[in-house]
């Protein structure tokens, strides 16, 4: 799905954003959703869902995206690995009124997804996702980055934490009130100065995916007066990495109302595999337990995990 030269770029520069890996239906159709009335109030005025109503699972289209297998093969590439989990999925809009999440502060999204500071950059441990259902020539808002240049760039050396809500600072996610706070501790005005300096403003189209990582500087932009920008997040981590921390509440908590149920039987057993079902091979299967996950949904096709029992 991912070329070598994006997969480095990824790996390298901490982001690519990449075109037509969600089919075009899709991304219709979900756009149809978000803007339509019946979406209207599952939105807050800031990052996220008004009670996790878009988060998943949801029960509606954008569930189909979540799960894509298109994005769960080039997560697999960025990371070089099989096994991967879901951590976070959740749609939500911004508006010229998201005062402080308008203009954000420059930053890293680890802080708020695991305890821990992030590995070596050479073994990443999850990949960020941004998928764009408004086209951001249209609307503004881009999502500012600072591509990493090379292994001795000065504003990649860790540890990473010269940014708000770290140490011992004060956390703003305005980019004004935390660049005043900040500007006021020897240094670290300075290297914020830098960063801001060597941004670039990505213009993705609808559709387009931002990958990006947990440990890549970036920000959120401002929309042009009267602009509405839709987006998803989503986060896809190594399966042995424990220590970041699911964002959604858990996946299962929606079952009993049919839609999950269908959902979860239709799925082929690699979507099933990134919300934590063992994938066929795996030693947990023996055909007493495939009986009994028939008996639980009896149109699911257990074919896939019967052929690797003896």
């Amino acid at each position: 799905m991912l070329d070598l030269n994006e997969v480095n770029q990824w790996k390298n520069n901490g982001y690519v954003i990449k075109s037509n890996i969600i089919e075009n239906y899709l991304i219709t159709k979900s756009i149809e959703f978000l803007k339509s009335t019946d979406c209207e109030n599952m939105f807050v005025n800031e990052f996220g869902s008004n009670n996790n109503q878009l988060e998943f699972p949801t029960g509606f289209i954008i569930d189909k995206i979540t799960i894509n297998q298109n994005i769960i093969k080039c997560v697999k590439q960025l990371l070089n690995t099989d096994d991967v989990l879901l951590a976070q999925s959740d749609a939500w809009r911004k508006t010229d009124k998201n005062s402080l999440n308008s203009d954000q502060r420059m930053h890293m999204d680890y802080g708020n997804n695991t305890f821990l500071h992030p590995s070596d950059w050479n073994m990443p441990e999850a990949v960020a996702i941004i998928i764009y259902f408004s086209d951001i020539n249209d609307t503004g808002g881009g999502t500012a980055i600072v591509p990493r240049q090379n292994d001795d760039d000065e504003l990649y050396k860790p540890p990473y934490v010269n940014m708000p809500g770290y140490g011992n600072l004060k956390f703003y996610n305005n980019k004004s009130q935390a660049e005043e706070y900040l500007s006021k501790f020897n240094g670290i005005g300075k290297f914020r100065n830098k960063l801001y300096d060597r941004e670039i403003i990505t213009t993705p189209k609808e559709g387009d995916i931002l990958f990006y990582r947990l440990d890549t500087w970036h920000r959120g932009t401002p929309l042009l007066k009267g602009k509405i920008r839709y987006v998803m997040n989503l986060l896809f981590k190594k399966k042995e990495c424990n220590w970041i921390n699911y964002w959604n509440v858990g996946l299962t908590k929606k079952m009993y109302n049919g839609f999950l149920e269908k959902m979860f039987t239709e799925m082929t057993p690699e979507q099933r595999s990134v919300l934590g079902v063992p994938k066929p091979g795996d030693k947990y299967w023996t055909l007493e337990k495939l009986e009994y996950l028939k008996a639980r949904y009896p149109n699911i096709n257990i074919q896939p995990y019967k052929l690797y029992i003896n």
